[in-house]
């Protein structure tokens, strides 16, 4: 028997007595139902007739009343209330339904007709009020009307008594019946509950129990333990089940003994690969926690992973420059590539101070689920030392070249002016051309002390809280002739609330002075140039100079705050390519933040983060190392 034909048969008999049930509630309820309607269909009729044909009885007695009292519109009464009463008698003429109740009837009749005889009698033409007296209260050994008025209103009333007992009588039968319903349906239903708690019983015992063993079975084997096996103890499909689940059970048996040792061997070549590096190198899971370490990582980090049997537990704290990155690369898969050096982390090893660029790469699987993150430390102290070396190299031959330099551009001034005697026109033109070069080599040496000023941190900054819209402003003014000459609109959008940002102001105009000059120069007659600033967050404010030139290429934006680095194909004027890159200096410097967005064709933004200052109020400066 399969199990589908077991649940079928477990469950027929629950059927047949629900539908059993719902037969008997029917037929009981339409007993009840028989009843209530025999109630007011009998005797609801007779009891209201004789409500109303007493109430007309009434009104026609008063009219005697009336008639002894001289009222005039007594006969009127006395008619339309005979009307009335005519009508409820002939209802109840036509609604006979009891024993006995036939016989009051037609005395009730017999006694309508000699009370109506004896009510025209009463109001003909000519009794005297002394007659109608006597009519009314009857006279020695002869009822009057009013003897008549109480009979009939004495067999009416027994004629509602009869059908009001008669009610009563169906009402308490309704009960009895409904009360019988009850207890049948109870009955049954009790019997339902105790027949279905014996199916479910059975089914318990016969479809539940083998499912129960095999989901603790796959519970044990998800939690590794492929010891597993389930008793099969039907043919049926049940059977066939637990036949399928003991295969797979047998199989990952075998999978996990041939594939045991080839995972072990890819765990030790995976810790002895990171091993082999030199440099730190720490993998985390999804959670923070260090999974794997090279002894590299271990000296300089401090971090211990767990064995290689144990899972680990302790979230790694990393440091605060690499926290946010980190978060990002788990949580966003997003990595951290470092390549300038002002990205370095620096740590004491071995009494020495070495540093690090780290490198973050989040690690998944071919399906794009998040498995963790790889944090590399390159050691680059050695090419730290070597790029201070030719900073101050740098810095050195441009300060050895200035001075000559001032010497060759005086004697230039001299000979142009002919302080020493006339020149030709061919010897102007040569002078003037040395001229020329000499104070682009003069601007590009300037640019080189300041550059290896900002990056060895020399000076220091005079730091003071500065509105961001009069710093704009500054810079504007500054640039608006030479973007006036060229037709260029050159407008300031800040509010006037923006928070005062902590800045040199001499340093971080010059830094907006070497944008706008680049906007002025890659932006066509016509174009347009707005400086702006707006609050960032509670701690920071943008300052952005957008212009609307020729733009620059997507591939070369990562590259414009190089040194030296110029856009192939699209240079104007004689720049030394160090503009952007003492810019980002001095931003950098100031704890903030520089970057750039730019679209060919329509024009390029540059944006300055920057602190805001600490404290409303105090505008006394400060002097922090640049």
């Amino acid at each position: 028997m399969t199990l589908r034909q077991r649940i079928v048969l477990a469950l027929a008999p629950l059927v047949c007595l629900l539908a059993l049930i719902g037969a008997t509630g029917i037929v009981l309820l339409g007993r009840v139902g028989e009843r209530i309607e025999d109630i007011l269909r009998e005797n609801y009729v007779s009891v209201e007739a004789m409500v109303g044909l007493n109430e007309a009885l009434e009104r026609i007695d008063s009219s005697f009343q009336f008639a002894l009292q001289g009222k005039e519109d007594a006969k009127q009464e006395y008619d339309a209330n005979w009307l009335l009463y005519e009508e409820h008698l002939r209802r109840e003429e036509s609604n006979i339904t009891l024993e006995g109740e036939a016989e009051l009837v037609e005395r009730l009749k017999k006694l309508t007709g000699e009370y109506r005889k004896q009510g025209d009698r009463f109001f003909a033409r000519g009794t005297e009020r002394s007659v109608r007296s006597q009519m009314y209260f009857g006279e020695s050994g002869r009822p009057g009307l009013l003897h008549l008025f109480r009979d009939i209103k004495s067999v009416a009333a027994k004629i509602r008594e009869m059908n009001q007992n008669s009610m009563e009588q169906a009402s308490a039968e309704a009960k009895h019946t409904a009360m019988v319903s009850q207890i049948w349906l109870g009955s049954g239903l009790a019997v339902t509950v105790a027949v279905a708690a014996l199916l479910i019983w059975g089914a318990t015992r016969s479809v539940l129990r083998p499912i129960q063993a095999v989901t603790q079975s796959a519970i044990a084997i998800g939690a590794g333990n492929f010891n597993q096996s389930v008793p099969i103890v039907s043919n049926d499909e049940m059977g066939h089940l637990a036949e399928a689940f003991n295969i797979m059970a047998r199989q990952l048996r075998s999978y996990r003994e041939s594939h045991s040792a080839r995972l072990l061997r890819v765990q030790r070549t995976s810790q002895a690969t990171i091993d082999s590096f030199p440099e730190p190198v720490l993998v985390v899971d999804p959670n923070g926690c260090v999974e794997m370490a090279n002894p590299a990582a271990r000296r300089l980090l401090g971090v211990v992973p767990p064995p290689s049997d144990q899972l680990p537990t302790s979230v790694w704290v990393p440091p605060p420059a690499l926290r946010q990155p980190l978060q990002d690369a788990l949580q966003k898969n997003r990595p951290f590539l470092t390549q300038a050096f002002d990205q370095t982390l620096t740590f004491r090893c071995n009494g020495e101070d070495r540093a690090y660029l780290p490198q973050i790469l989040p690690i998944k699987d071919p399906f794009g689920t998040n498995l963790g993150a790889a944090i590399v430390l390159n050691d680059v102290t050695r090419f730290r030392l070597l790029d201070q070396i030719k900073s101050n190299l740098v810095a050195t031959v441009s300060h050895e070249l200035k001075t000559p330099l001032t010497s060759i551009r005086l004697a230039l001034h001299l000979l142009l002016e002919e302080t020493v005697g006339p020149l030709t026109p061919k010897q102007t033109e040569l002078l003037l051309d040395a001229r020329d070069n000499a104070e682009r080599l003069l601007h590009i040496i300037e640019h080189l002390l300041a550059l290896a000023r900002l990056e060895e941190r020399s000076e220091s900054l005079q730091l003071q809280a500065v509105a961001p819209q009069e710093l704009l402003q500054r810079a504007a003014e500054a640039a608006r002739p030479r973007a006036e000459a060229k037709h260029i609109e050159l407008s300031v959008e800040a509010a006037p609330s923006l928070p005062p940002i902590a800045a040199d102001p001499v340093r971080l105009g010059h830094a907006l002075n070497n944008l706008l000059d680049n906007a002025v120069t890659y932006t066509d007659e016509g174009g347009s140039i707005t400086l702006s600033a707006r609050v960032l967050n509670e701690g920071s404010v943008r300052l952005s100079v957008a212009d609307s030139g020729v733009g620059i290429p997507e591939r070369y934006v990562p590259q414009v705050f190089d040194k030296f680095f110029r856009v192939p194909d699209q240079s104007r004027g004689h720049g030394t390519g160090l503009g952007l890159a003492i810019v980002r200096e001095i931003v950098l410097a100031h704890g903030g933040q520089v970057s750039c967005e730019s679209e060919v064709g329509r024009g390029t933004t540059f944006h300055l983060t920057l602190p805001v200052w600490p404290g409303s109020g105090t505008t006394s400066p400060q002097r922090y190392p640049c």
